[in-house]
């Protein structure tokens, strides 16, 4: 890739359609080219190219910082949900996922009280993944110490099998939230605007009007609509092309 050393960022750009052949991490590495140019659109393409070959935290908040460039708010904000929900850990995913948020022309009150609020928070610090896996590790070192301590009897054995049942009762907590938030089927907004109407097909009369970024659930499909459902209970039909799920 050392060709596109100060190669304009149109004809990166062309490179970029033209390369068939592209690697995943070639692309992301063009994509990192196009940005520091602010070739944003160019850019978001690259990663998008990345991201054919699999998931990736990076490439998606990369591309969601892109798309936030280009004033796609509703594709940021999709991106980087899904780069939460591949690294938790990282607080520039979150601080930018609130950032575009702030950006949305809907300022849609959240259904969640702050006790459910912080609950969520604690049962998303791990990926589904991590989760699971923190789960099994804990259950059978906890298996492990309490058959010991069973037959020595020591105190420390006792309070570490405690403490990894504690760390496997979490996992499987957290990796049964990360369960329940993908089958609610949540999506995001991703067109200027689109209304909602009363039934599934443009007879129906609108109900609301609902713009780029705003964040709903999926509770239905029929044909080309889906019923969505917003923060608060209010929803309605909209277009399926208007909303992209966040995990496909």
């Amino acid at each position: 890739m050392s060709i596109l050393i100060g190669v304009p960022g149109v004809i990166a750009r062309l490179l970029l359609v033209s390369a068939v052949g592209l690697g995943p991490l070639e692309a992301y590495n063009l994509g990192n080219q196009l940005y520091a140019r602010k070739d944003y659109a160019g850019a978001a393409q690259a990663y998008e190219r990345a991201l054919a070959a699999g998931p990736s935290a990076a490439a998606h908040y990369n591309l969601g910082n892109a798309l936030f460039k280009t004033g796609r708010i509703g594709r940021a904000i999709l991106h980087y949900r899904r780069a939460r929900a591949l690294d938790p850990a990282d607080p520039d995913v979150t601080t930018n996922l609130d950032f575009a948020r702030s950006y949305r022309v809907d300022k849609l009150k959240s259904d969640a009280g702050p006790f459910a609020r912080t609950l969520d928070g604690l049962l998303h610090r791990l990926s589904r993944r991590a989760a699971a896996e923190a789960a099994a590790v804990c259950c059978v070192l906890a298996s492990l110490l309490l058959a010991t301590w069973i037959v020595r009897r020591a105190p420390a054995l006792g309070v570490g099998a405690a403490l990894f049942a504690a760390g496997a009762l979490y996992g499987l907590a957290s990796e049964r939230a990360w369960a329940a938030e993908i089958a609610s089927r949540p999506a995001v907004l991703v067109v200027p605007e689109a209304e909602a109407l009363s039934g599934p097909g443009p007879e129906y009369k609108q109900i609301l009007l609902v713009h780029d970024g705003t964040e709903v659930r999926i509770r239905e499909t029929r044909g080309d609509y889906a019923l969505v459902q917003l923060p608060g209970g209010s929803g309605g039909w909209l277009q399926k092309s208007a909303v992209e799920r966040v995990y496909p």
